[in-house]
């Protein structure tokens, strides 16, 4: 809230340093001519003078709305909210893109996971205890190893999606089967 006000704020005075400047440099570039002893002179408009003090400050009240809005789209940027699916569309969508990704899948043992990858993980699995993340032989694939928090000891393995926005359990029996398979060799 207070970025918007300061954009607000300087905005506004960009503009007044726009109207400022046309105004001065109005008033500088113009002059009277005396010829003799008459009592009034010609007014004379000195362009060059007006060009020069105006072409500063509309670059200064440029520069100024500018930084407005700079911060104005920052703030949007730091206030967009991620979009949420309803579960039934999300199931949906991983269906559709499990049916998709298993005819081409690349098999990758290089590949690392992200900080926000792990946070994904911890999201999906935020009831339970997380005792192992491994990325999977195929990219954008890991294994997770977790338990239940008020059961005994009996961790299970699950094979996780991470490459869309949410995390999700790998619902496919052909690639699930064939990460495990790599996994429990390992």
């Amino acid at each position: 809230m207070r970025s918007i006000i300061i954009s607000r704020i300087i905005f506004i005075a960009g503009i007044i340093v726009l109207i400022a400047g046309l105004v001065n440099a109005w008033r500088m570039a113009r002059y009277e001519e005396y010829s003799g002893l008459e009592p009034g002179g010609t007014i004379t408009m000195e362009w060059s003078t007006f060009f020069m003090v105006f072409g500063s400050s509309v670059m200064n009240g440029v520069v100024l709305i500018g930084v407005a809005e700079v911060i104005r789209l920052l703030h949007k940027i730091y206030t967009k909210e991620p979009i949420k699916l309803t579960t039934h569309s999300a199931a949906k969508l991983s269906s559709e893109r499990e049916s998709v990704i298993t005819g081409n899948e690349k098999i990758n043992t290089v590949w690392k996971i992200t900080r926000e990858d792990e946070e994904k993980i911890y999201e999906l699995f935020s009831g339970k205890a997380i005792l192992e993340i491994r990325p999977a032989n195929i990219e954008g694939n890991c294994v997770v190893k977790v338990q239940d928090t008020s059961g005994p000891l009996n961790p299970e393995v699950k094979v996780v999606d991470i490459s869309s926005f949410n995390a999700t359990e790998v619902q496919d029996t052909e690639r699930r089967n064939k990460i495990l398979s790599w996994y429990h060799q390992q």
